[in-house]
């Protein structure tokens, strides 16, 4: 086995289990601090966006990552996976992103967590949490296949 598949899973068995113990959930903690300003929760959150951006900054000195945001950049290579391709536009990624994020946000205000807990609390056998996750992976499938086509199509 590959050093860097070893690697990956060691870390992600270890962020599985600092999140498990932490209860951490983004949503839970906006929830709480609109609430009850409770600031438990919601200093995950403020931490893993600071995470993200030293992250960010890291690679971007070691130069690998290109501009941001990269739809912005002429004749732009697209991330894999994206769904709108080279001939996306910025404003068909806006799109994409307001009907994605709509749609997992209201989700998951209706479960009561983020996919992150969701994902947590189906590792721990809550049965509500494993729909969720099983719905995730179809909302994603229905996503790619019918919504952004659809949005490309408008957006050509």
């Amino acid at each position: 086995m590959e050093l860097h598949v070893i690697g990956t899973f060691a870390f992600g068995i270890m962020l599985g289990y600092l999140f498990q113990r932490a209860r951490m959930c983004f949503i839970g903690g906006m929830r709480d601090y609109y609430l009850i300003k409770d600031t438990w929760l919601i200093k995950g959150l403020f931490g893993f966006f600071g995470g993200a951006l030293l992250g960010y900054i890291i690679f971007s000195v070691m130069g690998k990552i290109p501009f941001f945001p990269w739809i912005a950049v002429k004749g732009f290579t697209p991330i894999p996976g994206d769904p709108l391709g080279a001939s996306g536009t910025l404003a068909g990624h806006l799109i994409l992103a307001v009907i994605g994020g709509f749609g997992v946000g209201f989700f998951s205000v209706i479960q009561g967590g983020c996919p992150l807990r969701n994902y947590v609390m189906a590792a721990e056998g809550n049965k509500t949490a494993i729909a969720y996750v099983i719905g995730l992976a179809v909302g994603a499938v229905i996503f790619h296949k019918f919504v952004a086509p659809m949005v490309k199509a408008i957006m050509l």
